[in-house]
């Protein structure tokens, strides 16, 4: 309700102690002019009890209409907050010293009762603020696939996260991933690749380093098989590709900076036990999920120094810079398990045992689920968690 409202009740009120007022009159005028011979007593009772009906009648009216009206008020009254305040100041690496002055933003949409996102604590404010644009795209907000390569089930999805996406200038989403698989559908491949944010062109970067890297594994399976891969000789060609790429773009080599971690799972034995080769460079990490254990398994990646009291997101190697630092080793997965490559954006929620995080993933991706409920998982919301996040899992023998 406006002002006009108010003012209304407060006449409202005003009228009602004017019929009171009048009522009284009435009452003592035939409290006077009423022949008492007969019905004077009568009449008396009924003038009195007409009198008391209206006054509280009125008296009621009056006091509910003026607390509401001055409620509404004060309502009207009330300040409005400032829309300057900027609603995301996720700004990192040299962009933050050349960034524009902050513009006037969106309010905080409420958050829905039914969100579609798992929620962890109170969340992320970034969480809650429009997406918005960035200036340039190489690659979607978003991305998804499912997939069966022998016999195993594959989900994969990579969405930008809250920090990225409400920053202005809104930033791309600098994760990417590849499936893929051998010409015979024996092995099944993936590259998870995370662009760093202090790279310019990381994004680029990212999508480069994984798209070569499924097609280079390809052709290494083809010619060396899967006992021979040669985690040195992959790395080495892709950082060429990227470079090449840059040179492409007449940009320096350090600003498509990306870490990446890659994996090649072969057909499980007569046991249905599958071997993985995972090889990486960076901190995106693998993890596997056995049927019998509550949480996911650290199985590969650089991992963090989490005893520190601020944990370093600085990574030792990267591409194209030091492809010579990637490492391999071999994962075995028994029938049902799954193996996940993970950007740190989810990696490390996985870590932190004080969230819950870990179990929350174990238990919903315990058996394939569809690709828009796997999507849904990955843009989880959760606090301090506004990294892009990426994750492509495959199960052992376990069918959708």
């Amino acid at each position: 309700m406006n002002r006009d409202d108010s003012r209304r009740g407060g006449l409202m009120g005003g009228r009602a102690r004017v019929v009171l007022l009048v009522a009284v009159v009435i009452g003592a005028f035939i409290e006077v002019c009423t022949e008492h011979r007969r019905f004077g007593l009568l009449v008396n009772g009924f003038a009195l009890a007409a009198v008391g009906v209206v006054g509280a009648a009125a008296v009621l009216r009056s006091e509910s209409a003026g607390p509401l009206a001055r409620q509404r008020d004060r309502l009207e009254e009330a300040p409005r907050p400032d829309t300057t305040v900027p609603v995301c100041r996720y700004v990192t690496g040299p962009a933050a010293a050349q960034s524009p002055p902050p513009r006037p933003q969106p309010f905080l949409r409420e958050r829905p009762t039914d969100l579609i996102v798992p929620r962890f604590g109170d969340g992320a404010r970034a969480q809650g603020y429009p997406w918005l644009l960035p200036e340039r795209t190489v690659q979607n907000g978003i991305a998804a696939d499912e997939a069966t390569v022998g016999a195993f089930t594959i989900r994969a999805a990579s969405v930008i996260g809250p920090g990225h996406r409400c920053a202005r200038p809104a930033e791309p989403r600098q994760d990417s991933y590849r499936i893929g698989r051998s010409l015979d559908s024996q092995y099944a491949i993936v590259a998870v690749a995370d662009g760093l944010s202090s790279a310019a062109w990381s994004d680029a970067g990212a999508t480069t380093a994984s798209s070569q890297a499924v097609t280079l594994l390809r052709e290494q399976i083809e010619t060396v098989g899967f006992g021979g891969l040669d985690v040195k000789e992959l790395y080495g060609r892709i950082a060429e590709s990227v470079a090449a790429h840059a040179a492409g773009r007449g940009v320096d080599v350090s600003h498509m900076a990306t870490v990446l971690i890659t994996a090649v799972v072969a057909e499980p034995d007569a046991n249905g036990v599958a071997q993985a080769w995972v090889a990486w460079l960076g901190d995106s990490s693998a993890w596997t999920l056995d049927p019998r254990l509550p949480l996911w398994q650290f199985s590969a990646g650089d991992a963090k120094d989490r005893t520190a009291a601020v944990v370093s997101n600085e990574v030792a190697g990267r591409l194209p810079d030091t492809p010579q630092l990637a490492r391999d080793h071999y994962v075995r997965l028994a029938p049902g398990a799954a193996l996940a490559l993970v950007t740190d954006g989810i990696g490390d929620a996985w870590a932190d045992p004080a969230a819950n995080i870990n179990e929350y993933f174990a238990n919903a991706w315990r058996s394939p689920v569809p690709a828009t409920r796997f999507t849904a998982d990955v843009g989880f919301d959760a606090p301090q968690c506004l990294d892009d996040r990426t994750a492509v899992v495959m199960w052992n023998g376990d069918r959708a």
